[in-house]
């Protein structure tokens, strides 16, 4: 899942017009009136805030988006977002805000210039998840798609795990460039 969420998330930006046209497919998976998203394959329907407008919102926004560079893998970033992960798993959702990342960056190493993370509940392929960040249902900043397309950001690490209440979750942490303390930071998926 890691690997999938970190192709999906270079797909975006390499090529943010070419990613709307997943991003707009999404307003197919809603009956008329309804804001239940009902993926084809997924079992369950997912329960939205506000229905298809923000996947509708999203797609005009990549269309008119720059392409920008693909994310290099990092192995210390890899680590603490699968550090993050193992903290959020015991969490209710309402509460993650407050979980302090700085004392679990600092057990892999540092990082500089601009640091980024996103927490998905729900996606269950790698597109869903970049799709449900981009789409932003129930942040009225959107915040996620600006974040994602920050030219700045330059190495990534993902982790994907189980939640009792959400079922899924994904964390992407990137940030400009960082400093592994256990050395080489090279990461294969």
């Amino acid at each position: 899942m890691e690997a999938d969420i970190v192709e999906e998330l270079n797909d975006l930006r390499r090529d943010p017009q070419g990613f709307a046209d997943k991003v707009i497919k999404y307003k197919d998976y809603f009956d008329d009136g309804e804001k239940i998203l009902r993926i084809p394959g997924v079992l369950h329907g997912i329960k939205t805030e506000e229905g298809p407008a923000p996947y509708i919102e999203a797609a005009d926004y990549l269309n008119k988006a720059t392409p920008t560079y693909e994310l290099t893998p990092s192995k210390g970033l890899f680590a603490i977002a699968s550090d993050l992960l193992k903290i959020i798993q015991k969490e209710d959702p309402n509460n993650i805000g407050n979980i302090d990342i700085d004392p679990i960056i600092e057990k892999y190493g540092e990082f500089g210039g601009d640091f980024h993370r996103s927490i998905e509940f729900g996606g269950t392929t790698g597109e869903h998840t970049i799709v449900d960040l981009v789409a932003g249902d129930g942040d009225k900043s959107r915040s996620q798609r600006e974040a994602l397309l920050n030219e700045n950001l330059k190495k990534v690490g993902v982790a994907s795990g189980r939640h009792d209440k959400c079922r899924f979750i994904n964390i992407i942490v990137a940030c400009t460039q960082f400093n592994n303390k256990s050395g080489n930071d090279d990461y294969e998926l």
